[in-house]
């Protein structure tokens, strides 16, 4: 009995990666340069709910434990900017992936370049 008990908690962790996706990618600026501390955003084409990361010293990012099946689409997003009138900073979107389904147990790759200069 206690062989089974280890035996299924070992392998939940493998059935879940399984019924779930993750992406993972690369942000780029304008000039191709691999763009570090970037602000990145993925969406659900569907729903419209969203994540956010930072991207890392290598200027990748990864977003994990996602629904597969459902398509997303991943935003470069600009520094946050000081609009006349509004005490909020806003930023805005300088590129975009197309969009793409993530695939239960699967790595989708995403990268992202900057668009506008």
């Amino acid at each position: 009995m206690i062989r089974l008990a280890v035996i299924l908690v070992l392998c939940v962790p493998a059935i879940a990666a399984a019924n779930t996706c993750s992406v993972s990618g690369t942000a780029y600026g304008y000039h191709g340069q691999p763009l570090r501390a970037a602000v990145v955003r993925l969406t659900d084409t569907h729903t419209q709910s969203t994540a956010f990361l930072v991207t890392n010293a290598s200027a990748g990012f990864a977003f994990a434990d996602l629904a597969p099946g459902t398509r997303y689409r991943v935003d470069l997003l600009s520094a946050p900017t000081a609009v006349t009138g509004s005490r909020l900073p806003t930023r805005s979107i300088v590129g975009m992936s197309p969009a793409f389904t993530c695939v239960a147990g699967n790595t989708a790759r995403a990268d992202v370049r900057a668009q506008v200069y």
